[in-house]
């Protein structure tokens, strides 16, 4: 009898006990189930942004002010001549590492931009190539307009070395950027371009000096026909026949003008500032520095030398 009292005593602690724990863990689920849930930290993920591949200046700042959202990237930055650019491991890695939503723009002079082309014709590159001379218009060193019918350096007579600066080819740029990429022009920059363009381009005449190649284009589009070369090809001394008529349109009061788009060409400028010194001339050299962007230059430079002529 006193071992079942026991037992029944024993059962009843038992029970309690059990019932106590239950409610304690009911009461800790309670409380859980109130606490706000931490969600797992969310990754964002950056857009990959299309990229433009360029082979010379000054294509990349025209592109990058033109498509700002894109990656513009200068193969050859930081090479006094582009001209004889070899290229590296890291860019045929880079090439190679392309899409379709990328654009490589190529002019289709120097050889490796022919590399490049033959490359992409062989499938190794995925990105569309743009072949600039399939649009751009080109100069002969006696001012009349041209196009290519043929891809390479040698190009007689044929001023090769606009670097992209020339206003209506730098519209039909943007276009083929666009069209290739499917990406938006900055409106800002197209717009501002096509008021100079309206404003600017024709409106003036006469004699003019050209001390670097790219300079020919930006006086052509003024309105200029008549344009004594100075420097015809980087790296190679001007000839004496375009010293002399460089140094007589500029003593007749032409306007002198050096389109550059790196440091080495500012030597150019120097060389002729020392041939009119010796000459006894005083010339006034206006330069146009398209290292530093390209749409606020050629509004500075256009509207100095429409001052200078009485525009």
């Amino acid at each position: 009898m006193y071992i079942a009292i026991m037992l029944m005593q024993w059962s009843k602690a038992l029970l309690w006990s059990v019932l106590v724990v239950a409610l304690a863990v009911a009461a800790i689920v309670t409380i859980l189930a109130s606490q706000p849930q931490t969600q797992p930290p969310v990754v964002s993920q950056t857009p990959v942004r299309p990229k433009i591949i360029v082979s010379f200046p000054a294509y990349d700042k025209i592109l990058a002010q033109a498509f700002p959202e894109a990656e513009v990237v200068l193969l050859t930055k930081g090479i006094s001549d582009p001209h004889e650019y070899q290229l590296t491991p890291q860019d045929l890695q880079l090439l190679r590492s392309l899409t379709d939503k990328d654009v490589v723009v190529d002019t289709m002079h120097a050889s490796f931009e022919l590399k490049i082309a033959e490359m992409a014709q062989r499938g190794e590159i995925k990105a569309k190539v743009i072949k600039t001379p399939d649009f751009e218009t080109y100069l002969t060193w006696d001012g009349k307009e041209v196009k290519l019918t043929s891809y390479g350096q040698e190009q007689g007579g044929v001023n090769m070395h606009s670097h992209g600066l020339y206003p209506p080819d730098v519209l039909k740029l943007i276009d083929a950027v666009s069209s290739a990429s499917g990406l938006t022009p900055n409106a800002t920059f197209v717009n501002g371009l096509r008021q100079l363009q309206d404003k600017y381009a024709g409106k003036l005449s006469g004699k003019a000096v050209a001390l670097t190649p790219a300079a020919q284009y930006i006086l052509y589009w003024l309105g200029y026909r008549d344009i004594a070369v100075f420097i015809k090809e980087p790296g190679v001394p001007p000839s004496q026949e375009d010293v002399a008529k460089a140094l007589q349109y500029a003593k007749e009061g032409a306007p002198v003008l050096a389109a550059v788009v790196s440091g080495e060409a500012l030597r150019v400028v120097d060389m002729f500032k020392n041939k009119a010194e010796e000459a006894g001339i005083n010339a006034k050299v206006i330069v146009a520095d398209f290292s530093k962007g390209y749409l606020e230059v050629l509004r500075e430079v256009a509207e100095q030398i429409a001052r200078s002529q009485g525009g």
